[in-house]
C-alpha cells in the first residue's frame, strides 16, 4: 500500500544506508505471485499457524509482502529498502508524533495505523510523521534503527518543521508497538554500529522519544514465529539461539528508570496478542519508576487503530469487532500527550 501520491516523502538516511547491500531478497523470500488469497493464508500460513509450533513453508507469508510491499509498495526486490517519513503538519504546534503502523514486520498499515492516526491528532493540534521502515526480509536491529534514526532526524529538523525538539513521540500498533517500546527501552541513544556504516552528525543526535504509546503491543516476542520474521527459521529452530534473541528484545527486562513515559492500550478480546502481557510491561515500569498510563478495554479485537471499520479479508468466521469502547483511546491518548509533553 502506498500513501496518497500528494503526500511528500522525507527520507531520514543519508546516501549510506544501515543494513543496505543492494543484494537480491530472495535469500529469504521465494514469493509466488499466483497464489490466490486462501492459498497464502489456509495452505501456507508460516508464521500465522497457531496449530503448531513448528514453522511451515513461508511462501504464503512471502507473497503477502511480495505483493504488499514490494508490487504495490515501497519497497524492493533488493535490499536497497530507503525508510522515509510522511509529514502531517498542524501549523503552530510544539509536539509532535512519529506513527509506526504495524503488520507483523511483513507488511505496514498505512491506512488504519497511519493515516487515520495523523488525522486524528492533527484534529488535536499535534503534528504527526508516519513512518515507513524497513522490513522483513530485513532482520533487527534494521527496523529500530529506522526508528531511532526518524527520532534523530525530527529533533535536527525541529525549527523548521515548527515543534520542540523535547516534545517528540512515538506511537506504534501491534508490531509497530513492538518498534516503539523496543526503540524506547532497548536501544535509547545508543550508537548506531553497523559494518562499513559511518555516523554522521544526525545520528550524533539524542535518539531517545520523550513519550511512547504502545497501542495493541507485540510487548513480548519470546517463543513467539515473529522471531522468524525478526531473525530468521534457524533462530526460531534453535532453542538456544531463540531464548538469547528473546532476551535481547524483551522489553520489560530493558526498562530503566529515566525512561520515556509510556501509554499502554488493548482491548481485552484481542486474539492475536495477549492483552495482558501489558501489565507485565506495566508491572516493570512501575518498578523502575517510569510514569505510566494503562487501559484495557472490554472489546475491540485486534488491529483497531483509528477505530474506522475496515475492509475483512475473505476467512470464514471473520466479523467487525466492537469499536465501541475502545474508540476511546484516542482521546485518552491526546490527554496524555498533552499532560506529558506539556
Amino acid at each position: 500500500m502506498k500513501f496518497n501520491e500528494t503526500r511528500k516523502i522525507i527520507p531520514i538516511w543519508g546516501e549510506v544506508i544501515p543494513g543496505n547491500t543492494g543484494k537480491s531478497k530472495h535469500d529469504r523470500m521465494h514469493w509466488d505471485d499466483t497464489l490466490s488469497f486462501e492459498d497464502m493464508f489456509m495452505k501456507y500460513p508460516g508464521i500465522w499457524d497457531k496449530t503448531t509450533d513448528l514453522i511451515g513453508d513461508m511462501r504464503g507469508n512471502d507473497t503477502m509482502v511480495y505483493r504488499d510491499e514490494i508490487k504495490e509498495g515501497y519497497a524492493k526486490e533488493t535490499y536497497d529498502d530507503v525508510p522515509f517519513l510522511v509529514p502531517y503538519l498542524v501549523p503552530g504546534s510544539k509536539k509532535c508524533v512519529i506513527s509506526c503502523p504495524g503488520g507483523a514486520y511483513l507488511t505496514k498499515s498505512i491506512d488504519n495505523e497511519g493515516e487515520q492516526i495523523a488525522e486524528f491528532l492533527n484534529a488535536a493540534g499535534i503534528s504527526c510523521f508516519v513512518l515507513w521502515y524497513r522490513s522483513y526480509p530485513y532482520k533487527a536491529p534494521y527496523m529500530f534503527l529506522d526508528l531511532q534514526r526518524a527520532v534523530r532526524f525530527l529533533r535536527v529538523h525541529a525549527g523548521e518543521y515548527g515543534f520542540d525538539p523535547n516534545q517528540i513521540a512515538t506511537v506504534g500498533f501491534s508490531a509497530g508497538g513492538n518498534l516503539a517500546g523496543v526503540q524506547a527501552v532497548c536501544f535509547r541513544d545508543d550508537p548506531v554500529e553497523v559494518a562499513g556504516y559511518e555516523p554522521d552528525e544526525i545520528d550524533r543526535m539524542n535518539g531517545a522519544p520523550n513519550a511512547v504509546g504502545l497501542i495493541y503491543p507485540a510487548v513480548t516476542v519470546a517463543d513467539d514465529k515473529i522471531q522468524v520474521v525478526m531473525a530468521d527459521v534457524e533462530t526460531y529452530n534453535d532453542l538456544e539461539a531463540r531464548k538469547q534473541f528473546s532476551e535481547r528484545y524483551e522489553m520489560k527486562d530493558h526498562v530503566r528508570e529515566g525512561d520515556a513515559p509510556m501509554f499502554l492500550c488493548n482491548a481485552a478480546d484481542d486474539d492475536v496478542i495477549n492483552a495482558f502481557h501489558m501489565v507485565d510491561f506495566a508491572r516493570a515500569c512501575k518498578e523502575n519508576k517510569v510514569p505510566f498510563e494503562l487501559h484495557v478495554f472490554p472489546s475491540g479485537g485486534h488491529g483497531f487503530g483509528g477505530c474506522k471499520p475496515q475492509d475483512l479479508p475473505p476467512i470464514p468466521g471473520l466479523t467487525q469487532p466492537d469499536l465501541t469502547a475502545v474508540t476511546q483511546w484516542k482521546e485518552l491518548f491526546v490527554n496524555w500527550l498533552n499532560r506529558t509533553l506539556g
